[in-house]
């Protein structure tokens, strides 16, 4: 919820999740930097961060960022929801499994972020959708081909388990449902070579015209003016999944995950003493208790 209304519904519920946090204890400071969250609260060694959301920030990149920043800062944060429906998005980003949109034995499929894919020849990854309408994007990990794909210099990809599957999965990428691409894991999304991918394409420094690439031979195949005339000649950026241990910047494992947020619904018109989540110590019973009822 961009502009004024989404502004002012944060405002309102850091507002009520600050005089909530420090009823019961916390000392809470009002950092003034944009950098910050608009409330960071501290009880002893617990360390919270007051992250309010309007309902269109219920998404995998704002929920990934939050945690992350406050990651970065030995916190946990408190996300501090207005109405039942953005609440339950929250959850469900977080839910088992967390950050991520499925996982099935051991293989995720990803949510997508803003990113785009940069390639070793220069400029980002795209694809030609065919027919109306925008194409859609998944990104999962699978266990075929066994056999070499493209990967980064790090990444061993002809290694197997005892089982016989890749010890690196195969991360697929599906335009609409058919594989336009398959790397050898989530690392060698590092910079993937040009041929891993149907085109590409790159602003050229010169004359700031977009040049479109294809992958297999990095032939030039399209000559464009901007972005609105890269759509409308049917070539759109391939979105970089949201891989959680990429995003967060570390590796982390759901039960800690779990131990490093919160939840707390304060419906419009509430005061500090009536939200939805029971009396007691933030963090140490109410909040958990909230989640535990949710999961």
């Amino acid at each position: 919820m961009p502009g004024p209304l989404g502004d002012a519904t944060r405002r309102d519920l850091a507002d009520a999740a600050a005089a909530r946090l420090a009823a019961d204890g916390f000392e809470v400071e009002r950092p003034e930097s944009g950098a910050e969250p608009p409330a960071v609260a501290a009880r002893g060694d617990d360390r919270v961060a007051v992250e309010p959301l309007a309902a269109d920030d219920a998404t995998p990149t704002v929920i990934v960022s939050r945690l992350g920043h406050a990651l970065d800062r030995d916190r946990r944060v408190l996300f501090v929801a207005r109405d039942a429906d953005t609440a339950a998005a929250v959850r469900d980003l977080l839910a088992d499994p967390p950050l991520l949109a499925e996982r099935t034995d051991g293989r995720r499929t990803f949510h997508l972020g803003p990113d785009r894919i940069p390639v070793s020849g220069g400029g980002y990854a795209c694809v030609r959708a065919e027919g109306p309408g925008a194409p859609t994007f998944a990104w999962r990990e699978t266990d075929t081909p066994v056999g070499p794909v493209p990967a980064h210099p790090d990444v061993d990809a002809a290694a197997v388990d005892d089982d016989g599957r890749p010890a690196v999965p195969r991360l697929v990428c599906e335009v609409d449902g058919e594989p336009v691409t398959v790397l050898a894991g989530v690392d060698s999304l590092q910079t993937p070579p040009d041929e891993a991918f149907p085109f590409a394409y790159r602003r050229d420094p010169d004359d700031k015209r977009f040049r479109v690439r294809r992958g297999e031979d990095r032939a030039v195949v399209e000559t464009v003016g901007g972005f609105a005339a890269l759509r409308e000649a049917g070539y759109v950026p391939i979105p970089m999944p949201l891989v959680p241990e990429h995003a967060l910047g570390r590796s982390i494992d759901d039960e800690t995950l779990t131990a490093a947020w919160d939840l707390l619904v304060i419906g419009e018109g509430e005061s500090v003493d009536d939200g939805s989540v029971d009396d007691g110590a933030i963090g140490d019973t109410a909040l958990d208790a909230e989640r535990d009822r949710d999961r």
